[in-house]
């Protein structure tokens, strides 16, 4: 089967963050604004005043050219720049720190240090969750190493000092966990009106992914035939061209397999990058093929919602189909088979209510608890395939 192209990963960048990326710049000019106000406020009483001043003009000079660098580059922020933007950071909060360590009991506390937490937290929808994470939680570390070593530390002082390390971090923090659910959303949204054409797709044939090979395909066999038939290409074929043709008929022969063998569930979990992960289907006599529009998008929607969700445990679902039996009737010839679909790492409860209709929309259904796993047996009656 072709290969399965990593959408989360091309999709990341285009899911509409920049949006939340203007509220989150705002809220990090904030921080900062506040940081370099407490920074003029209490200039008289700072022991090394320059060096201060110093990280303040490095760290404005690093913020400034990453947002040009940014907006040059279509509002990316690449690797390289992202290196620089964090060295310079590094530097930063290292001359900040340095310069306010022995004022451990005159009052005096780092802000170009704090200001660095708003700089990470204007840059978590340019780059990864972790990447930012990662980076916020080096800040706190600093943070905390240096209140904790300060000499003659007041303890009167302390819940000043855990407020400024809390302003640095936590911003930071609780935007990566509200991004991360944002792009999770989007992506599950995106994923799933990707596949929602399987549902109307034949009973059997090639997916989407598998149609753009087979038509790369056809047009090699149609310009070799071409060739054949003009004369351009001399019989018998050269050895390189009789291996090339050997592999066209390979994969044409793949496909016309694959085809009569793979059903539309089937193509819906594996184009899916995340049913892929979480749903084995086991359908030997392919069983799917015999379901209607309404009974597919009543499994599939019920596989969604039971896949679907933020939870403690992996979820992992079994879908075994059959075995199939006739049924007796005065009427058209039908077929009765079992759905069984085994939900790991979730309970009854767990389950959304809409659940439980688009399971009634497939078939009727029976619902039992293991230790682990969430069991729901479905009986399907369909239409037999040799009556129509």
């Amino acid at each position: 089967m072709t290969e399965r192209p990593d959408r989360v990963a091309s999709a990341r960048a285009t899911l509409g963050t920049s949006q939340l990326g203007t509220s989150l710049a705002v809220a990090g000019s904030m921080v900062v604004l506040h940081s370099f106000l407490r920074f003029l406020f209490s200039l008289g009483d700072l022991p090394n005043p320059l060096l201060n001043a110093s990280s303040w003009l490095l760290l404005l000079a690093a913020s400034v050219f990453s947002i040009i660098a940014v907006r040059a580059s279509g509002y990316l922020l690449g690797n390289l720049t992202f290196s620089f933007l964090l060295g310079s950071l590094a530097v930063v909060v290292a001359l900040d720190l340095a310069a306010v360590w022995h004022a451990g009991s005159d009052n005096v506390y780092p802000t170009a240090a704090i200001a660095a937490g708003g700089v990470l937290l204007g840059t978590v929808t340019l780059r990864s969750v972790r990447d930012v994470a990662i980076s916020s939680g080096v800040l706190g570390a600093a943070l905390v190493v240096t209140f904790l070593s300060r000499p003659d530390v007041d303890p009167l002082y302390v819940g000043a000092e855990v407020l400024l390390t809390t302003l640095a971090v936590m911003p930071p923090l609780i935007a990566c966990i509200l991004v991360a659910s944002y792009r999770r959303m989007v992506l599950m949204a995106l994923d799933r009106v990707l596949i929602q054409s399987t549902v109307m797709a034949p009973a059997f044939g090639v997916s989407m992914l598998e149609s753009e090979e087979l038509a790369q395909v056809d047009l090699e066999v149609e310009q070799l035939f071409d060739d054949i038939s003009s004369g351009r290409e001399p019989l018998p074929l050269e050895p390189d061209r009789a291996h090339r043709a050997g592999e066209l008929s390979t994969v044409l022969r793949r496909h016309l397999i694959a085809g009569r063998r793979h059903t539309w569930l089937h193509h819906a979990i594996a184009e899916s990058d995340f049913l892929s992960v979480s749903v084995e289907l086991r359908d030997d006599e392919a069983l799917a093929a015999l379901l209607d529009q309404r009974q597919r998008d009543g499994l599939l929607s019920a596989l969604w919602l039971l896949m679907y969700g933020e939870q403690r445990t992996t979820r992992h679902a079994v879908v075994t189909f059959g075995p199939s039996a006739p049924v007796a009737s005065t009427g058209r010839p039908r077929v009765r088979f079992p759905i069984e679909i085994e939900a790991r790492g979730m309970r009854r409860v767990d389950v959304e209510p809409a659940t439980w209709q688009h399971l009634g929309r497939t078939g009727r259904y029976v619902d039992t608890t293991t230790t682990g796993a969430l069991m729901v047996v479905i009986e399907c009656a369909v239409d037999s395939p040799i009556d129509q």
